[in-house]
């Protein structure tokens, strides 16, 4: 069923010009840098709250997997209440949630604030793309989605060099204060300039299955980082796991479409996303602590010793975008892959050279894999299918830090440690490169 909400102002397909992409843009930056800007700054962090690595873990992982697990639904609480008015509440949950991060006197009131963040993150993220199809026709559309896409990248390859600079200059907390005067800013520009007519679905919201893949990838991390020693773990993650999808199998309008991953391509694509994260991105956490435990880095040192890897990023991926729909998307992806391996192993030998090579193969990637995500037959499953790409970035980042840390155990990792690390992480990048080339290579749909 379908309704439509107004107010007097109300003109439909807005007519603000550039104003609402700018608030989209700056949402998607500010809460994506939230998922990596934490990582130079859990030594200092660690040391406040007398945490060890087991909390400063869940503090990355609680933002993840928040997020992940909320995602999906995110989007159809949106579709009944109206994308605008989820978008502006998740502004403001998460403006309230830094502030509790930043004002933190205890590491659970820092992972519960945490939580909260990752669901407001999800409220605004999964809007995102329905708010631009919204608000703009055709190329303008197009020019959008690219925008949405850089920005999003950018903010994740450039977390650990603004937290560095952040960390060094004002503190830790003030990695989460800074997006107080960003959300002000967000919300001021949306509430101002977001269009204020939607067609409203109104439909059954699907509680129970964010609650079962929450405690789902809750259970499969503790099962991670704990390895083999509680198999109970494991198996109540594969409980929730099936009983999920008989969920959502059963359901008339699920939360996923399971026939989504009937595709070889959609499927290819989501093991390319979640290879990326817990190859490379996870890394980042605990080569952050080798350099400021073991080297005595400064947090803003620790920032730009991840420049080799970040701008390569930021000059692969304009001309990957550029040329991606001129060649075979699986091709392309496999070929990055294989070099994002290439780069994790030469890590171990020649870091800087290692960081460079794996750039590379991110800023290949990420843009590809950006567009197959959303290239499905039924445009209607758009939403459903951003929301499930969305989850499985999430999901890769926090499966990573787990597994790393159970191969590392207690305390900061040390160049015997990293290489240990790198070799897992070249294994995970090669698995993903194997299996997206057999997926992707040679197929359209």
């Amino acid at each position: 069923m379908r309704t439509e909400i107004t107010t007097p102002e109300g003109t439909g397909r807005t007519a603000a010009g550039w104003w609402p992409l700018a608030a989209i843009a700056l949402a998607v930056f500010m809460l994506m840098l939230d998922a990596t800007v934490v990582t130079v700054a859990l030594p200092d962090l660690g040391r406040d709250l007398h945490a060890g690595l087991d909390g400063l873990q869940w503090v990355m992982n609680a933002y993840t997997l928040a997020m992940a697990a909320f995602q999906l639904t995110a989007g159809s609480l949106a579709d009944r209440l109206g994308r605008r008015r989820t978008f502006l509440a998740g502004v403001v949950a998460f403006a309230v949630s830094s502030l509790a991060c930043g004002l933190a006197t205890a590491l659970p009131v820092l992972i519960a604030a945490r939580v909260v963040q990752g669901l407001a993150g999800a409220l605004m993220f999964a809007t995102t793309l329905a708010l631009i199809a919204q608000c703009y026709d055709g190329r303008d559309c197009g020019i959008a989605l690219g925008v949405r896409g850089t920005v999003a990248g950018l903010a994740v390859v450039l977390g650990p060099v603004a937290g560095g600079a952040l960390v060094s200059g004002f503190g830790w907390r003030w990695i989460f204060l800074i997006n107080l005067p960003v959300a002000a800013l967000t919300l001021a520009l949306a509430h101002r300039s977001l269009p204020r007519r939607e067609h409203l679905e109104v439909r059954r919201l699907d509680l129970a299955g964010p609650v079962l893949l929450a405690i789902t990838l809750v259970l499969l991390v503790l099962a991670l980082l704990r390895g083999a020693d509680d198999v109970r773990l494991y198996a109540g993650s594969a409980t929730g796991a099936v009983a999920f999808l008989l969920l959502q199998r059963r359901r008339r309008e699920p939360m996923l479409d399971l026939t989504l991953f009937r595709s070889r391509v959609f499927t290819g694509t989501q093991v390319g996303s979640f290879t990326v994260q817990a190859s490379v991105f996870a890394l980042l956490i605990y080569l952050s602590l080798y350099f400021q435990e073991h080297e005595h880095y400064t947090a803003l040192r620790t920032g730009l010793a991840f420049l080799p890897l970040v701008v390569p990023i930021l000059l692969a991926g304009p001309v990957a975008g550029a040329v991606m729909d001129r060649m075979p998307k699986g091709a392309l992806v496999a070929g990055a892959l294989a070099s994002l391996t290439t780069g994790i192993a030469l890590m171990d030998a020649h870091l800087t050279t290692g960081l460079i090579v794996a750039g590379f193969g991110c800023g290949v990637v990420l843009p590809v894999l950006g567009g197959l995500a959303v290239d499905i037959p039924d445009e209607r499953h758009l939403g459903m299918a951003s929301g499930v790409n969305n989850t499985v970035l999430q999901v890769g980042i926090s499966v990573g830090i787990a597994v790393y840390g159970a191969v590392l155990g207690a305390g900061a990792p040390s160049h015997a440690d990293l290489g240990r690390l790198f070799s897992l992480g070249a294994a995970i990048a090669l698995t993903g490169a194997v299996l997206t080339a057999i997926m992707l290579c040679g197929r359209s749909r």
